[in-house]
């Protein structure tokens, strides 16, 4: 473009309407705004040139108009107002000369003049494409990569640079250097990312691909953007593993995405298969009982365990593991020999009851609160009278009640489900319960609305259940007799254990405010929540308030539907114990219609699965002297099979 055809600009009169296909670019400036900084002889010049433009523009001389608009570009001072104007001579040029070369070359003289201006690169862009002109329209994008500060943008134009240099360009290697650009930019480039694991992989450049999700990794990382540093820390454990064979950043990798979602079960057993390969069974057991937990029907867990276990000749583990797998109906003919030659004829028999802190340690399903039950041992035994008292008030005396025990109470000791009650209540240190037998029990077992925890028993209750059956009922009954349970069988569900605890709390903090009560709350405990401060003792008041003191500490916030669904869970959990056999604490759940804070039969199902393969349920049993100790070794798995 020879610097001779540069001339002055004239007025907007006589500039064409901008077309839709324009780039954004300044707007012309205003002959005044223009003559005020020029000097009288350039003013006059101005407006001579704007009247040719004038005159060319309404007979449609369009290259007069270039050449007048072009002078009038080169007697302008200002770096902005040259710009506009020659980016109209391009428009021009392009829409109405038909001539894009020469529309390229009046953005370029533009773009010489503001270099950073988007609307300028953009259009060079789209005309340098149109011409396929691949190299300069590279160029071009770096020009807009540098003008932008925004991470999302940057990398953007780094791609563009990377798909022209690949698909037009035919230049592999600098697509690949643009790649990694745009990624350095933009972590979360998608089509970036494809296509550079598309191009290595082919390759077959594996160190690369690695040391490129080491990077993306370490900025996602450092962003906080979970999700994505998940979904790259698994790629990368997976070839780091598959195809590097290295197994210990392989398991470093896995690690970080179990550390990110601690139920990505995948690649916990991935991690589980990598500890086992290089000797770590130990480990390699935790990775699959923590998989068991969160996903509790997925047969291949226990599969691996009981091969663990076999491997490592512990036959109550691997036991244990067996009868898993013959619940999920995939265990093969060496499981079931290990199941039928250790499987229980009756109950445990433990050289040990259980204690408090064993209850806590190894018995209790997720969800457990302290503070949840100090409240409720503080308040129950006031609040269970006073809802004794207001049941009775509502009670029709002419009618036979189950609940009126004094006239009831069955010496029959010799009882076989009254005598495994007591042995139940023994093994658990639970304070023995009062038994009574009567003629109709609809579910065999009972709780009775009675200040002391009073269990009735149906009187053929030993006819319909085996003595296994019975020790599960049992433990699962004694569970919900535990002083910091008890306040459940008269208040059993989350509105009405709502309304106790709120009325609790509010003895202590006053200023408390729960909003009107709902109407199902004041059906529930209505005289308790009027009366429970009124008649609370001393001392039961004093432990109440150190325990609203620790919830106040931390907040103030209990998550009560949590703490029922733990306490039915440890109630399973504590018949399976007793019970000592899964398939038979599994036949009553699934004969039951029993339902305890919305809580699925797959639910429980899983819970006692993941449990009994479990390290706390193990060490339970060996605690307690019921584990299986046996001379005879358990068929190990085939060599071939992979843990």
């Amino acid at each position: 473009m020879p610097g001779s055809d540069l001339v002055p600009p004239c007025d907007s009169s006589g500039s064409l309407p901008p077309p839709s296909s324009r780039a954004s670019v300044p707007p012309p400036s205003s002959s005044r705004g223009s003559e005020s900084r020029l000097s009288l002889e350039q003013a006059a010049k101005l407006r001579e040139i704007d009247s040719l433009i004038s005159l060319a523009t309404q007979s449609k001389e369009w290259d007069r108009v270039v050449t007048y608009r072009v002078k009038r570009a080169e007697v302008l001072d200002d770096d902005d107002e040259r710009a506009s104007e020659l980016c109209r001579v391009a428009d021009i040029l392009e829409e109405r000369v038909g001539d894009t070369p020469r529309a390229i070359a009046m953005l370029e003289h533009a773009r010489h003049a503001r270099p950073s201006h988007v609307g300028i690169l953009l259009k060079l862009r789209q005309l340098y494409e149109a011409q396929h002109e691949w190299g300069h329209a590279v160029e071009v994008l770096d020009g807009l990569f540098r003008t932008s500060s925004r991470a999302r943008e940057r990398g953007t134009y780094r791609f563009g640079q990377a798909d022209l240099a690949l698909h037009k360009l035919g230049d592999e290697p600098r697509c690949v250097a643009f790649l990694e650009l745009a990624l350095d930019e933009d972590p979360e480039l998608d089509r970036a990312l494809s296509l550079l694991i598309s191009i290595r992989t082919r390759r077959e450049e594996w160190a690369e691909l690695a040391n490129m999700y080491e990077r993306l990794l370490d900025r996602l990382t450092g962003a906080g953007n979970k999700e994505r540093a998940w979904e790259i820390s698994k790629k990368l454990g997976t070839l780091r593993r598959d195809i590097l064979l290295d197994g210990s950043g392989a398991i470093e990798a896995l690690r970080t995405a179990t550390d990110l979602y601690a139920d990505d079960t995948e690649s916990r057993a991935a991690l589980a298969e990598l500890y086992a390969n290089r000797g770590d069974r130990a480990l390699s057991v935790r990775e699959l009982e923590t998989v068991s937990v969160y996903a509790p029907l997925r047969a291949d867990t226990y599969q691996c365990l009981y091969d663990l276990h076999a491997r490592a000749q512990r036959p109550d583990r691997g036991w244990l593991a067996a009868t898993c797998l013959e619940e999920l109906a995939v265990a093969d003919v060496t499981h079931e020999v290990v199941i039928e030659h250790f499987r229980p004829e009756g109950p445990i028999r433990p050289m040990a009851a259980m204690n408090e802190t064993w209850w806590d340690e190894y018995l209790c399903a997720p969800g457990a609160d302290s503070i949840v039950g100090d409240l409720l041992r503080a308040v129950s035994a006031t609040a269970i009278a006073i809802a004794i008292e207001e049941r009775a008030a509502s009670v029709d005396h002419g009618n036979d009640d189950v609940s009126d025990v004094g006239t009831k109470k069955d010496n029959a000791k010799s009882d076989l489900a009254v005598r495994t009650f007591g042995w139940a209540a023994r093994v658990l240190s639970i304070t023995h319960p009062d038994l009574i037998l009567l003629p109709n029990v609809p579910d065999g077992v009972a709780a009775l609305p009675t200040p002391r925890p009073t269990v009735a028993l149906a009187a053929d209750l030993r006819t319909r259940r085996t003595v296994q059956e019975i020790a599960f009922l049992a433990g699962r009954h004694l569970t919900y007799c535990r002083p910091e349970h008890y306040a459940l069988i008269f208040f059993p569900t989350l509105p009405a254990l709502s309304s106790l605890l709120m009325a609790a709390v509010r003895l202590i903090v006053p200023r408390l405010s729960a909003g009107a009560p709902q109407p199902q709350l004041q059906e529930s405990a209505s005289r308790v929540v009027t009366e429970l401060g009124e008649r609370l003792p001393a001392e039961d008041k004093a432990a109440l308030e150190q325990a609203v003191l620790r919830l106040e500490a931390r907040g103030g916030k209990l998550d009560l539907h949590t703490w029922i669904r733990h306490v039915e869970l440890t109630a399973g959990r504590a018949g399976l114990l007793l019970a000592g056999d899964l398939r038979t604490a599994l036949r009553i759940i699934k004969s039951e219609v029993r339902t305890v804070s919305d809580l699925s039969l797959d639910t429980k199902r899983g819970d006692l699965l993941s449990f009994t393969v479990s390290e706390a349920y193990g060490k339970l049993r060996e605690r307690m002297g019921i584990a299986i100790l046996s001379s005879l070794p358990l068929p190990a798995p085939p060599a071939n099979r992979r843990t």
